[in-house]
């Protein structure tokens, strides 16, 4: 048995080995102090606005993907043989990003059934993502100053005007937030717009018809993920080359997968056959607009997700339980204040038509007219008409139709009294 005064001394001598490890105090990150005391003010280091990563514009749109699994293609009236696109990957078979790179086979784009977050189309988190961190590294470049920025066309000319920022207002939240919180609500309304003018018969690929996908199921909900994981990357940091970007994209949508309920591809392809004949048609073909059935024109944040299972009551029990115990769904938004400033009262976005011009077009539409970014939700509510005309009163909604309550048959007369 060890006396006390050496039991003591050999703990004495282990302590230092046992104890918990502390960082050393001469290295500070000063953003996570600022972050701890809730305080956006940048100080000491005079903005340089040449320090700012000078990221070109994104030209491409990723392809991918019509609603549905196992689709199959015609030409005209004529199948095209032995051709199936499955659509489902699962969150593991994610690829590495690309800024404005749009190969689908290197990212491995497609459908990802998430618990928490419905259906995610990989290719759109992807696209605005990108857009959201080049419009934030030219707003960032420009505050509190006014700067116009002219995006790659897309149906029509796109442009960008932000005013000059209220005094006081980059001091009190920082260059940073407000950039990306600038860049998040002008990418909402550009994702919209694509919206918008692939329904009245843009193609980004010369041929080949949008109008399938324009408002699908999937598409706020996965526009406002890539929207929140570019600004969430930019306010980290972690956006200072291409290369870091592209790195730090890829970990951050995988660990958005696995926060929101990714499930392996089996799995989503179960999710994605419980809602054949509801969202989407599996007798159909490419490129038939119809074959998505169901638009979401939840054009106003947060937007909740479409969850399978809360849609389709008779839905497969599997589709039921694989989410069982996974945490309630997410709805997603962009802000529309920076503080109490209202965002949209400092940013302008016209859309100019120039070669291609929609066919009825609820606004006037000719090479040279423009519409605002306030004149979305006038022309969203003209597709609402025409596609409750096309697809059915309850097209932008996730359940079935209430069941009309079939009427009570009258009462049988009463057999007359005998004499």
């Amino acid at each position: 048995m060890l006396r006390p005064a050496v039991l003591f001394g050999s703990l004495a001598l282990l302590g230092p080995a046992c104890a918990p490890k502390w960082h050393s105090a001469t290295l500070v990150d000063s953003r996570a102090v600022a972050k701890a005391l809730h305080d956006p003010v940048e100080l000491s280091v005079p903005f340089d606005p040449a320090a700012v990563p000078d990221f070109a514009a994104p030209k491409k749109v990723r392809p991918c993907c019509a609603f549905g699994v196992d689709l199959k293609a015609k030409v005209g009236p004529v199948p095209v043989p032995l051709y199936e696109n499955e659509n489902i990957v699962s969150p593991q078979e994610i690829g590495p990003h690309g800024y404005d790179k749009g190969e689908m086979t290197k990212e491995n784009n497609g459908l990802v059934y998430t618990c928490r977050g419905g259906f995610i189309d990989l290719a759109h988190v992807r696209d605005m993502a990108d857009n959201t961190l080049f419009l934030a590294m030219q707003i960032a470049r420009a505050l509190p100053g006014a700067i116009t920025i002219q995006m790659p066309d897309q149906g029509t000319k796109r442009r960008i005007l932000i005013k000059p920022l209220p005094e006081g207002l980059l001091a009190r939240h920082g260059r940073w937030t407000t950039a990306a919180a600038l860049a998040s609500f002008i990418v909402y309304d550009l994702s919209i717009w694509h919206e918008v003018v692939t329904w009245y018969g843009w193609e980004s690929t010369l041929g080949i018809s949008e109008k399938l996908s324009a408002f699908s199921p999937e598409d706020p909900y996965s526009n406002i993920l890539g929207i929140n994981l570019a600004a969430g990357i930019i306010l980290e940091r972690e956006a200072s080359s291409r290369e870091q970007y592209d790195q730090t994209m890829e970990v951050w949508l995988r660990e958005a997968m696995r926060r929101l309920g990714g499930v392996d591809k089996a799995q989503g392809r179960k999710a994605m056959q419980a809602v054949d004949g509801l969202w989407w048609d599996s007798n159909k073909r490419l490129p038939d607009w119809k074959l998505v059935t169901r638009r979401n024109m939840n054009i106003e944040t947060p937007v909740p997700p479409w969850i399978v299972a809360k849609s389709v009551t008779a839905a497969d029990p599997a589709v039921a339980q694989m989410c069982a115990r996974q945490p309630p769904p997410l709805p997603l938004e962009i802000a529309d204040k920076i503080g109490t400033t209202k965002i949209e009262d400092l940013v302008e976005i016209h859309f100019e038509f120039s070669d291609w011009i929609p066919k009825e077009f609820p606004l006037p539409a000719a090479k040279g007219q423009a519409v605002q970014r306030t004149d979305i939700p006038k022309i969203v509510e003209d597709i609402r008409r025409q596609a409750a005309q096309d697809l059915g009163p309850d097209f932008d909604q996730p359940k079935p139709s209430a069941a009309k309550t079939p009427a009570k048959a009258p009462a049988p007369a009463p057999a007359p009294e005998g004499p």
